[in-house]
């Protein structure tokens, strides 16, 4: 199982029953939330698809079964596809599977969109993005993801490619762990690396 899930359940009892009105705060406290931003671009079709759809739906697989809270956002020059996290594990997977690949590449809109999904929730946030190229307007990007950070946001990311990779590796947090496996060197490993962002979330501490 992989090291990246913070929230455990195991630690709060029931203290009362009926639940008091203080519940929902306490819940929120060890709850988490993951957002998957995939890049559906031109580029991207065929193989590259085919690999990130299964690496998405591996990853969504895990993070649910820990109980996290799985949105989705399918991305290219703007978004194509953003499906809240509280929809039903079932409708976001499915959502993924219907992926198709058209367009640039564009990771500010994503970005924007996460920002405001996460400006009034707490608990564990996370961002994982995935492209297979550079990111234009990189500058503008960082600054959103550094806005995210400063929320408490955390950011993992794979790119397909040293370039790709290095471009996005300037939206991950100041400070955060050390992550080797930001580079997918080959096509046939997207399923693999996608999925390997759980692992890459790995932090000490409940947050």
């Amino acid at each position: 199982m992989s090291t990246w899930i913070r929230k455990r359940f195991d630690g709060i009892g029931l203290t009362q029953s009926p639940p008091g009105p203080h519940l929902p705060a306490l819940q929120n406290r060890y709850r988490g939330t993951v957002l998957l931003c995939i890049d559906v671009s031109y580029s991207m079709d065929g193989e590259r698809l085919a690999q990130a759809i299964e690496g998405g739906v591996a990853f969504l697989a895990e993070a649910d079964e820990e109980r996290y809270d799985c949105g989705l956002i399918l991305w290219s020059s703007q978004i194509v596809r953003y499906l809240p996290p509280d929809l039903p594990h079932a409708e976001i997977v499915a959502g993924l599977r219907a992926a198709s690949a058209d367009g640039g590449t564009d990771v500010v809109p994503a970005l924007l969109q996460c920002k405001d999904l996460y400006g009034p929730m707490t608990g564990d946030r996370v961002v994982c993005i995935f492209s297979d190229g550079e990111i234009p307007r990189v500058d503008e990007a960082e600054r959103v993801a550094r806005e995210l950070c400063a929320m408490g946001v955390r950011i993992v990311v794979r790119g397909l490619g040293p370039r790709a990779a290095g471009t996005l590796s300037r939206l991950t947090c100041p400070g955060s762990d050390s992550d080797d496996r930001q580079v997918i060197v080959d096509v046939a490993d997207i399923r693999a690396g996608i999925a390997s962002m759980a692992g890459g979330l790995a932090k000490k501490g409940r947050g």
